[in-house]
């Protein structure tokens, strides 16, 4: 990276705190190799946020008793029903949700993230409201505190199907970001309120990660219907159902997704589309007059992508993917079926291909095979950024030490990432998770020879398909797979289960 590219990143606050305060570089490595590493793909935020508000969940939670087998509530199935306002900037709609209650008998709460109220957002006009929360068509007790809402007082059955509605109106932010508003470009990343997950550790209603992804959803099924200006151009998850409904100077356009754990939308009138096919998926790329130059490019990195990680990793399960261009320096932010790539300033064609390759690597590593993003972050972001290097064929290059702090391992939570973010926290996860990671499978992929690797990949994959992945799921499937030993491998590597058991 220039200097001249470093100061204007800078300036905007991405890759925050590599020069405020630094990071406890390898002994082999520098500051400036660092910086020549800065990891394509990774999500970094527009401006620089307070770090207050990452030690702290929005609720207190009871500490639960161990249930290895617990995962839900499951088979999500969203209805959601929006109206956008180009004018307010403003969503407001309807929101159910059914599930199965497979947790425990009589389950006497629920939670939702509510990612729109994290400050970020807040501080730029962004905020999300709830009212008029239903369970089974009763009105229920609940309560909001920042990223989540809390409905209490239940008595849900177990193995039994419960439904909650709810009222919501999200105010988007107006800034350059995954959810946001800038210019005629609106982003709807991570917009609606969100059923949370229950684990083996309770409840899942960790504060939102600015630095990268915090996270954690189930797959399920989404029927979302949109009103807005008829004129918009709107990218989405899943796959549009008939043609728009035009009344008077409103569209209303309904999508269908199946298997995705989460939905999001890009809309700007002035979208231009251009699409190709391979293994008879759709690739379409959205994109602006001023990001003319990127459309070919990321439709044939696009192309390329799919069809490479289907070979390596496992078949793209999804009939289209969606690509879109906007403004923004946080790099690249994916969502099933739809990846965002922000192109502020004149970004080398190179350069947007391999972040293209890396967020369509999350279509593997996070969309078809999930992951808790705040407690494993490596168990996406390094997978997605091994899986660019592939597609730039650079694997040879990934050959990087860890940070010589030992405090530091691949396996660490976030948290342990935020708590030293006066030390350097922030670069150090930056460093690990994408750098450090992707070279960590690289060096697996040698110890074991490629055969092997992508063969014990692709099991991985099946196994794990639509559903969600831990460290110690990944060691056991890859050991299982290659009948070999992997924990001193992993032990020297700085993965280790106690980071998460």
């Amino acid at each position: 990276m220039n200097m001249k590219r470093l100061t204007k990143r800078m300036t905007m606050g991405a890759i925050a705190l590599v020069c405020m305060v630094g990071v406890a570089l390898p002994a082999s490595a520098s500051e400036n190799n660092l910086l020549k590493k800065d990891p394509k793909g990774a999500y970094v935020p527009s401006e620089t946020p307070d770090l207050s508000s990452l030690h702290s969940q929005p609720f207190s939670m009871k500490v639960q008793k161990k249930d290895e087998h617990a995962l839900g509530p499951s088979n999500p199935s969203y209805t959601i029903d929006v109206d956008y306002n180009s004018t307010t900037h403003k969503a407001e709609g309807t929101l159910e949700v059914s599930f199965k209650n497979n947790i425990k008998n009589n389950l006497s709460e629920l939670y939702f993230n509510l990612w729109a109220n994290a400050d970020v957002f807040k501080e730029n006009g962004g905020g999300m409201n709830i009212s008029d929360v239903k369970v089974n068509g009763e009105n229920s007790t609940f309560e909001m505190n920042d990223t989540a809402l809390h409905i209490k007082e239940l008595s849900l059955r177990k193995n039994k199907k419960a439904t909650v509605s709810m009222q919501f109106e999200v105010s988007l932010p107006e800034q350059q970001d995954r959810f946001g508003w800038y210019g005629d470009t609106v982003s709807m990343g991570n917009w609606f309120p969100i059923l949370a997950v229950y684990d083996d550790e309770g409840w899942n209603v960790d504060p939102y990660y600015p630095y990268g992804e915090s996270f954690y959803s189930l797959s399920g099924k989404f029927d979302v219907t949109v009103t807005t200006d008829k004129n918009q151009v709107i990218a989405a998850t899943g796959e549009e159902v008939g043609k728009a409904k035009v009344s008077g100077d409103k569209a209303t356009h309904r999508y269908i997704a199946k298997n995705v754990r989460d939905f999001a939308l890009e809309m700007n009138p002035n979208y231009r589309v251009i699409s190709t096919k391979v293994n008879n998926i759709k690739i379409n790329v959205y994109y602006s007059g001023e990001h003319s130059k990127y459309a070919a490019a990321l439709l044939e990195s696009g192309e390329d992508s799919i069809r490479l990680f289907s070979e390596k990793f496992g078949k793209y399960p999804w009939p289209e993917l969606d690509i879109v261009t906007m403004e923004g320096w946080f790099g690249g932010m994916e969502y099933p079926q739809l990846v965002m790539i922000s192109l502020a300033g004149d970004r080398p064609l190179d350069w947007a291909k391999s972040v293209n390759a890396h967020e369509i690597g999350h279509q593997w590593f996070y969309g078809i095979i999930g992951n808790n993003e705040y407690d494993e972050p490596w168990l996406d972001e390094s997978f997605a950024s091994f899986a660019a290097a592939l597609y730039d064929g650079e694997l040879g290059s990934l050959q990087v030490d860890p940070i010589e702090d030992s405090y530091y391992h691949l396996s660490n939570q976030i948290s342990d990432f935020t708590a030293r973010a006066d030390e350097g926290g922030i670069s150090a996860y930056y460093y690990m998770i994408y750098n450090y990671g992707s070279s960590t499978l690289n060096d697996l992929r040698e110890l074991l020879g490629d055969e092997a690797f992508y063969s014990s990949m692709r099991t991985y994959f099946k196994q794990q398909k639509f559903g969600i992945s831990t460290t110690r799921d990944f060691i056991s499937s890859m050991e299982k797979s290659t009948g070999r030993d992997l924990m001193p491998f992993f032990r020297d590597h700085r993965v280790l289960l106690s980071d998460q058991e």
